[in-house]
């Protein structure tokens, strides 16, 4: 992984300047048949890519869209009607994999905001191509979009098809996620292994997601925080709670349940495959969440979502649609830490985190239970 950054940043964007020298911009051919959708990282923004994704296909019912993804992202993409296929690829096969393509694809559409090595694969994959205008990796794209960091980033990649002359209406909603029978069977087993029964299950369930990731601790509400929620919770509803997390965060979260005044009916659910965990958020009535991955699966399976948001801004990467989702969000950094669109990934200590309260999520959830 180190390896991976290190030449991404430092390598990478000098081999990107080598190309320009044989890269000669040329108009796009309309319609295009044959698609390649760039898109390797991150799994909630790879989930705000498919609203862009279906509207290609809607416009252009007769062309093969294929994704380029990675076995991280990979099942966000299982059994998408309007997906032809996706491809997957991990660091240095991303090499074989154009040559192999080399001009294979009519049109690239990069999704990704600012990596090199994605530009370098439309470079080399595709006759036309698409892709955001940050960095000297833009003018190795045919048609730069701009990247409007003012608006909900479902927008922005809905954005990269006008200069494809593709209209239609703005997003509504995000598009659910597919998971097979084995899956669901994996989550019904993890009910029976904790003697959850079905009749247990008819009561509100409320998931959430205390972390996010071992990269960005920054980024998460304090675990004492979600303890504090739950407790609150608890007192006044009879309810589930579900832990989700990946890795040691399943240690987090039985530090969670350990702060808890009364632990019953609160379960760690953690280490999940991807698939599996798709079908348990549609149990859910509710997903408390910071401002991860899982927090756009919620939104995606259209439970309502709360998202807590400190380095990020929500006007962005808010759970989706806004509408019917709710976001807390102080706006201690302005602008925000984190602009990746820009390669600005800032760490700050939690403060804005710490300025959300717990009085003020558990309104919003009381509200939410009452039907307010």
């Amino acid at each position: 992984m180190q390896l991976e950054r290190f030449i991404e940043k430092k390598i990478l964007p000098f081999f990107c300047l080598l190309l320009l020298m044989f890269k000669k911009k040329k108009p796009l051919e309309l319609p295009p048949k044959n698609i390649l959708v760039v898109r390797f990282w991150g799994l909630g923004e790879s989930i705000l890519t498919l609203p862009m994704i279906r509207a290609l296909k809607s416009a252009l019912p007769d062309s093969k869209i294929t994704v380029l993804c990675t076995k991280r992202n990979q099942s966000v993409f299982y059994k998408q009607p309007f997906i032809n296929s996706s491809v997957v690829v991990w660091s240095f096969s991303a090499i074989l994999f154009m040559l192999k393509n080399f001009h294979n694809y009519d049109l690239v559409i990069d999704s990704e905001p600012h990596f090199a090595i994605s530009a370098i694969v439309a470079f080399f994959a595709g006759k036309r191509s698409i892709g955001f205008d940050f960095g000297p990796r833009s003018r190795l794209y045919d048609v730069n979009v701009h990247y409007n960091d003012s608006q909900h980033v479902v927008y922005t990649f809905c954005d990269m098809l006008a200069p494809l002359n593709i209209k239609f209406p703005q997003p509504k909603a995000l598009i659910p996620l597919k998971y097979d029978d084995g899956a669901k069977n994996e989550v019904e087993l993890r009910f029976e292994a904790l003697k959850i029964p079905n009749s247990a299950r008819r009561k509100t369930i409320i998931g959430m997601h205390a972390f996010c990731g071992s990269t960005a601790p920054y980024r998460a509400w304090p675990k004492e925080r979600f303890a504090q929620l739950i407790d609150r919770i608890k007192e006044k509803y009879d309810c589930i709670i579900i832990l989700s997390g990946y890795g040691s965060e399943s240690l987090g979260n039985r530090e969670i349940i350990s702060m808890l005044k009364d632990p019953s009916m609160v379960y760690d659910f953690s280490n999940l495959p991807p698939q599996s965990f798709f079908y348990l958020v549609e149990q859910y009535d509710l997903m408390v969440s910071n401002d991860t991955g899982p927090m756009h699966v919620a939104a995606a399976q259209g439970v309502t979502t709360f998202g807590l948001f400190g380095p990020e801004t929500p006007v962005r990467f808010g759970p989706f649609p806004p509408a019917k989702n709710r976001s807390f969000y102080h706006n201690f950094h302005n602008p925000p830490l984190i602009n990746v669109h820009l390669g600005k990934v800032g760490k700050c200590d939690g403060e804005c985190l710490r300025l959300i309260t717990v009085d003020e999520v558990f309104t919003a959830v009381d509200e939410f239970l009452r039907g307010v």
